[in-house]
């Protein structure tokens, strides 16, 4: 796994992925379920946390 650098990261916490997501070859479909799927799994690591 590899850590990848968020822009963005206001809580602070790591990312890591598989291989590096190519969001400039992504179609906008394929981001918007990226993005969509990040945001899910955070908010599942945040409830468990509780």
């Amino acid at each position: 796994m590899e850590e990848i650098e968020v822009k963005d990261a206001p809580l602070g916490i790591k990312v890591y992925v598989n291989g590096k997501p190519d969001a400039d070859n992504m179609t906008d479909e394929e981001y918007d379920i990226f993005i969509s799927s990040l945001a899910q799994r955070m908010n599942e690591y945040f409830e468990k946390g509780k």
